[in-house]
């Protein structure tokens, strides 16, 4: 065969495989959830659930700790790599 019918051939090859992988995925991924009704969205609407135990209050004071540790962790971070940044944007010139 010649280099253009093998060129011609391999392509004929990937798209057959191409095309046949798709039809898998279409079949196997797509056809299930077409079948169930678009992942049961009529149930999900329908059910209720019950609450049992009472709602517990947020403790503001740890959550509001947690936030300074955080921003404490970015701050040292950025302290970090402030100078590779700047050398970063000196040799990116801007």
């Amino acid at each position: 065969m010649s280099p253009s019918n093998t060129k011609a051939t391999i392509r004929t090859v990937a798209a057959s495989f191409a095309a046949g992988v798709s039809a898998m995925v279409l079949l196997g991924l797509v056809a299930p959830v077409a079948v169930q009704g678009g992942l049961s969205v009529r149930e999900a609407m329908a059910s209720t659930n019950a609450q049992t135990a009472p709602i517990e209050p947020l403790d503001v004071a740890s959550i509001q700790a947690q936030l300074a540790k955080a921003e404490a962790e970015m701050a040292a971070s950025r302290a970090r790599t402030d100078s590779a940044m700047a050398r970063l944007d000196r040799l990116s010139g801007r």
